[in-house]
């Protein structure tokens, strides 16, 4: 590999560092303020709230991951950066009249929506989530225009201004619930307001970037209507295959809240005690997106560099690449499900000051480990612009959560829509896998990569539960903070754990070792 492969290579996983920490931060606000916000509003605020999230969460696939990927793919086509411009004002256009009509979509259907969730005063609660998709084109293509530049850090700072500015309009809403007599759904109204509040905060932020450092920028360019035709084809082709990945676990998440009240409410239980069930399920949505953040992170800044060695057929460096991308992934999304399984009971409590759900909520997180491997396969079968298969492959798997789901809820519990939301995921990564190169995941069979892994995995996992029981036994009552004090322990003997696993069963690659935060202090401390 020459100086310029190995320059392209560091600066993608410097651009995965900066959208894992930028990730990884806007996952730890969203899964914090979560507490307060079910303190304040209670079971019923927090169903409302989660019953409606998913169509939130639609809109940031799309602005945050789907669409810039799209962007950036087209963007790295393109060598000449006045050709770029000529590129983003077309493709803006076709994402002002998609946008427009996702927008009129969720607007005007808003009570059939609502009624099919089961909950028809849900209807405001949706019509104030939907401004969010006005704001989808600026922020899919500065971000995409940067992105596929390899300069990932609008997208980061962009992605952390948005979730403080959602945050605090959110939890303003629901004090001020609180103090007033609103109803969970006015509640929900303006909670929900915070999506698109948080857009216009995306925008400005992303804007600046443009007037700071695309100086020459210049849309003022004759309209080229067979070019823009073009591009609205690659837009449905490769477009919209690579949001419906990006949009993967909201959709399952999106099924939940069509499928799991309904189905509580069919076993005969009551709405309240149905909303707090569905309430104590969701809990498991932000331990997952916290999960996910190191693997999409990789794959997002992957796709640029994959696909520019599949153009040039440079099929050694891409197979490599491809490797790479697929070692981390199931290395970091195995340590955190693992991770999260072994101190859910803890953590469940520290966050939501009891141990309900534990069970279903440890069978959920395994979706981080399969979810990050789609992800991941995705996008190396994208370079090659493998675009039918993930698409077929991740439709098998919704329909197959579909129609099972409200079932397995009514006759079941809780816990069958977790099973299910595994089982999908499974279906969804072997169908996929049928088109990876079979040379890539047998590199995982040589020396015994994956029984390593494996090994490591347990003995963290392992020695971390241990740890954590043998403190619970000496601590006389549990309570929240104890819960908390025990989950970071836990956590860092985990980690500490993982990366001696790392180094024992030499699992990683001298060039793959780069891409690890601290690893010059990690080498020091190893070598005292």
């Amino acid at each position: 590999m020459n100086r310029v492969d190995n320059n392209h290579q560091n600066h993608m996983m410097q651009g995965a560092l900066v959208l894992s920490i930028a990730a990884f931060i806007t996952k730890v606000l969203s899964a914090l303020y979560k507490v307060p916000f079910q303190n304040l509003t209670g079971d019923e605020g927090f169903y409302v709230y989660q019953q409606i999230y998913p169509l939130y969460g639609i809109a940031v696939a799309l602005s945050l991951n789907g669409l810039p990927l799209f962007v950036s793919k087209i963007i790295a086509e393109e060598k000449e950066r006045s050709e770029q411009q000529v590129v983003i004002k077309l493709i803006g256009v076709w994402l002002i009249i998609v946008s427009f009509i996702l927008f009129a979509f969720f607007w005007l259907g808003a009570g059939w929506i609502a009624g099919k969730m089961g909950d028809a005063e849900l209807f405001p609660v949706i019509r104030s989530v939907s401004y969010i998709y006005l704001f989808i084109p600026f922020l899919s293509c500065i971000r995409g225009f940067f992105q596929g530049n390899l300069d990932m850090l609008p997208t980061g700072i962009s992605q952390v201004g948005e979730q403080v500015a959602r945050i605090t309009v959110l939890l303003g809403a629901a004090y001020l619930y609180t103090l007033t007599d609103w109803t969970v759904y006015e509640m929900g109204s303006l909670a929900l307001a915070s999506s698109w509040i948080a857009g216009i905060v995306g925008s400005v932020i992303l804007f600046w970037y443009v007037f700071k450092r695309t100086e020459s920028m210049n849309l003022n360019k004759t309209f080229d209507k067979q070019k823009f035709l073009k591009i609205g084809r690659r837009l449905i082709i490769e477009g919209l295959p690579l949001t419906a990945m990006s949009s993967m676990m909201v959709l399952f998440q999106l099924l939940d809240s069509f499928t799991v009240y309904n189905g509580l409410i069919d076993s005969g239980i009551s709405e309240r005690v149905a909303m707090s069930t569905k309430g104590i399920y969701d809990r498991g949505q932000p331990f997952v997106q916290l999960g996910l953040v190191i693997g999409l992170g990789i794959s997002t800044s992957a796709l640029p560099l994959l696909r520019k060695y599949s153009q040039e057929n440079k099929k050694e460096e891409w197979e490599k690449i491809s490797f790479t991308v697929l070692n981390l992934t199931l290395l970091f999304s195995g340590a955190a499900s693992v991770g999260l399984i072994v101190i859910m009971p803890w953590l469940n409590h520290a966050l939501f000051s009891d141990e309900a759900g534990t069970g279903i909520l440890q069978v959920y997180v395994v979706s981080i480990l399969l979810a990050s491997l789609i992800t991941s396969t995705h996008s190396i079968l994208q370079s090659e612009t493998n675009r039918i298969m993930p698409v077929i492959s991740l439709l098998a798997g919704l329909i197959f959560k579909a129609s099972m789901n409200q079932l397995a809820v009514r006759y079941v519990g809780i816990m069958g829509s977790s099973y299910l939301t595994i089982v999908s995921l499974i279906i969804v990564l072997l169908l996929m896998n049928s088109q990876m190169p079979k040379n890539i995941w047998t590199k995982f069979l040589e020396n015994g990569k994956i029984f390593k892994i494996t090994t490591m995995l347990i003995l963290m996992g392992f020695l971390t539960y241990l740890s954590l029981e043998g403190l619970t036994l000496i601590i006389p009552d549990m309570s929240r903070l104890l819960a908390l004090v025990l989950t970071l322990i836990g956590t860092s003997l985990g980690s500490v754990v993982f990366i001696f696993g790392l180094i024992y069963f030499n699992l990683l690659s001298e060039q793959e070792w780069r891409y690890i935060p601290f690893k010059d202090k990690i080498d020091r401390f190893i070598s005292k």
